[in-house]
Parts: structure tokens; sequence; C-alpha cells
């Protein structure tokens, strides 16, 4: 793995592992571990509707950015929670799966969902961030790494499926200012400029919260 990227100065007071931030939305082990492939079902929750950064759990400014695959790219919906434009730019660099570093995808039971994660870190805390998101495990979910996106609007909604299980920040396409390609699996980072990137796009069949 690569040297880990100069902090952002959003993220300069975040807990790190291994010279990388540790990111507000993601499910801590009372270890003392992360579990990098797992969202805090509350925080995702508070990063939407309160619109608040999944990196740094600061308020988000304009732009905002969305990383995501090419099926979020196309429908415009996006079940990771949104970034301020620098931690996006630090995730891109910090992450294996997002730079394009990673030539396949872990398998298995989440640490979270093991012997790691059978409690809250903080004492006494009935926060529900063990608990996946409702209905996440019937979403198709890649096995194979895939090209990622960013894509930076001015404005999303909480959207819902019609039974009401969140499934994450919808974008419209009015909304969208720019969209970069941001790395191919296998291949790496570029974070290089899509022009067409939204001319097949297909609104999802979901309800704005």
């Amino acid at each position: 793995m690569a040297e880990p990227p100069a902090i952002p100065a959003r993220c300069a007071d975040r807990p790190t592992i291994g010279g990388r931030v540790i990111p507000w939305i993601n499910v801590r082990l009372a270890d003392g571990g992360v579990d990098f492939r797992a969202q805090h079902t509350a925080r995702l929750r508070t990063a939407l509707t309160e619109w608040r950064c999944q990196v740094c759990s600061q308020p988000l400014t304009f732009p905002i950015v969305l990383l995501g695959g090419p099926t979020a790219l196309k429908q415009l919906l996006f079940d990771e929670a949104p970034l301020h434009a620098e931690c996006a730019v630090y995730t891109s660099r910090a992450c294996p799966v997002v730079a394009g570093e990673a030539t396949r995808l872990p398998t298995g039971r989440k640490l979270s969902e093991g012997h790691r994660g059978e409690r809250c870190p903080v004492e006494g805390c009935n926060c529900g961030g063990w608990i996946p998101t409702p209905g996440s495990a019937d979403r198709p979910h890649p096995t194979e790494p895939h090209a990622w996106f960013a894509v930076y609007a001015m404005g999303f909604t909480m959207a819902v499926s019609p039974t009401g299980e969140l499934l994450g920040a919808l974008v419209q396409p009015e909304q969208v200012r720019a969209v970069r390609l941001v790395s191919r699996p296998g291949e790496g980072r570029c974070w290089t400029t899509v022009a067409d990137a939204l001319a097949d796009y297909e609104p999802p069949k979901t309800e704005p919260a």
C-alpha cells in the first residue's frame, strides 16, 4: 500500500489508523479498530438529513461531492453520503478501492458482523450503528472492482423506496455541476473530466423523503 496522503485541514482532528483518517460515518469497533466496509446506520441518516460530510462530519459546503460507481452515476442515486470537495479528493487517494488500486473486493462477513462488532465502543450507547441499513442486504453489491466517479452537485434529496427503506442521496441532473472519472480498477487514480457522463441518465424508482 502506498504512503498515506496528506490529511486535509478539515480532518486534522479526526482519529487515524495507519496514518489514514477514520471517516466519521464508518463503524468504530470496541477494540479500537474500524470497519471500513460498514457505514454507521444512524450517522448515515444524520449525514443525509443534516447535510454533514461523511468523512469529517462538518456541515457541507457547495459544491458537494458524491462518490459512486457506474450504476450510481447512471441513476444519480448514491448509497454513500456526500462529502466536501477536499474530503472527496482525500478519499480518492486514501482509500485503495476508490483509488483504483484494488484488483479484488473483500468477501465474507464484515468486521462489525463478527465478534469484534458485538458491542459499541461507547459505553451505554444505543445508537443502532451495528444494524445494517434496512433493505441493504437485498440490494445487488458489486463483487468485482469498478470505476469510480465524483459528481459535483449543488444539492440532493434523501431518497427512500416506496416501502420506506433508506436508499441514499438522490441528485437531479440540473443540480450537477461537474463529473470526474476518479479511477479505473487496476489502473489507478486519474481524476479526469467526463463530459458525456449523464447522457444515459435514468431516474431511479424512489420517492424524496
